[in-house]
């Protein structure tokens, strides 16, 4: 009796481990990761990378091309862009469009964490792909007016911090930050331009074609 009491008092220990392990995201990153894992890329594909700010954008008719594929999953964070990069890596894709850290400023990482976050990934995408040239985007304004999303859009002092690092990262290692956020904050303020977005944090149609506005020349280098 006392024998198997311990084997089940084991086997549910184990079951609660793996279940940990299994969920260290959530049921949407699982679901999004593995169609991603199905999909191919090639050296020819733009990759656009990121949370939900990318998941939401319709990447290929934004630019009119079909070889811009969208890689983004909504409440994503620098360690789960790190864990998913695998079956991008591998078809070694001509560009990558990387937006990330604002979930993480949710969940009150450090700016430096963040950013030391986003340099791991560099690094990866570096050694791993090589020819794949990675823009850094800087992390976007944010605006606590809509009283929406709070554990984000008060933090836009972090935001600040988090872009003055990427500035330097990408100075350091020689990669292209690209300043989207100075196209999308409000003129008065550092504010998101309350026309680009209704909850403080995600975008508009109109937000989208800015962000395209910026990107747009780094399509075609």
């Amino acid at each position: 009796m006392k024998k198997l009491l311990l084997i089940t008092v084991f086997a549910l220990g184990i079951g609660s481990y793996v279940f940990g392990q299994t969920n260290k995201y959530s049921t949407l990153y699982y679901q999004r990761a593995s169609l991603f894992e199905k999909l191919p890329v090639n050296n020819s594909d733009i990759i656009f990378l990121g949370n939900s700010i990318t998941h939401f954008g319709e990447w290929s008719e934004i630019f009119d091309n079909r070889h811009i594929k969208n890689r983004g999953i909504s409440g994503d964070i620098v360690q789960g862009v790190y864990d998913r990069l695998d079956p991008i890596l591998k078809g070694q894709p001509k560009k990558i469009f990387l937006l990330i850290g604002i979930n993480d400023v949710s969940h009150n990482v450090t700016a430096d964490s963040i950013v030391n976050g986003i340099a791991k990934v560099a690094g990866k995408i570096a050694a791993e792909s090589p020819k794949t040239k990675l823009y850094i985007q800087s992390v976007f304004p944010v605006n606590e007016s809509f009283n929406m999303f709070l554990g984000a859009t008060k933090k836009g002092d972090v935001v600040i911090e988090i872009n003055k690092g990427l500035r330097k990262l990408c100075r350091d290692k020689g990669l292209t930050f690209i300043d989207v956020y100075s196209a999308l904050k409000s003129k008065d303020s550092e504010a998101l331009d309350a026309r680009y977005t209704n909850d403080g944090l995600h975008l508009m149609g109109e937000g989208y074609m800015v962000w395209k506005s910026v990107v747009t020349k780094y399509l075609k280098d």
